[in-house]
């Protein structure tokens, strides 16, 4: 008599369980902020052998040139001082429409005033090889 009053017991405690599949709960949408269109100073090359100077709390730019067909891409090669500098998003811009050929331009906002040094490589694939690795000199103020 126990046996059957535990089982009824245990059923009656299971059932809500089987009662129907949870809902999975709704992924959360995160906005993307909107990426200004570059102007033309910022279509220009960087340069690594000029300082970028910029006031904290103001954003920056570092272009470099790139070509989506080939099996090179542009990352960020060592990590940024995060009192510093820290990264906003990557942009690619084609020569023409429809090209793979173009420009990426980086954008970075300034933390806080110091020195650091942002390194993008140019890396094949998906190995550590890199055809370029240009460190870019930035002073914040």
């Amino acid at each position: 008599m126990r046996k059957l009053l535990f089982i009824f017991v245990l059923a009656a405690l299971m059932l809500p369980a089987c009662s129907g599949t949870p809902t999975p709960a709704q992924p959360t949408a995160i906005p993307v902020p909107s990426r200004p269109t570059p102007s033309a100073a910022e279509l220009e090359l960087s340069d690594p052998a000029k300082t970028i100077e910029v006031v904290a709390g103001n954003e920056f730019t570092i272009t470099v040139e790139t070509d989506l067909a080939s099996d090179y891409h542009w990352e960020v090669a060592e990590e940024l001082d995060a009192n510093i500098v820290e990264y906003v998003w990557k942009n690619h811009i084609p020569e023409e429409p429809g090209s793979s050929s173009g420009r990426d331009v980086w954008r970075f906002r300034a933390v806080a005033p110091g020195q650091t040094t942002v390194t993008l490589g140019y890396y094949e694939g998906m190995t550590n090889k890199t055809a370029q690795k240009p460190v870019f000199s930035v002073v914040v103020k």
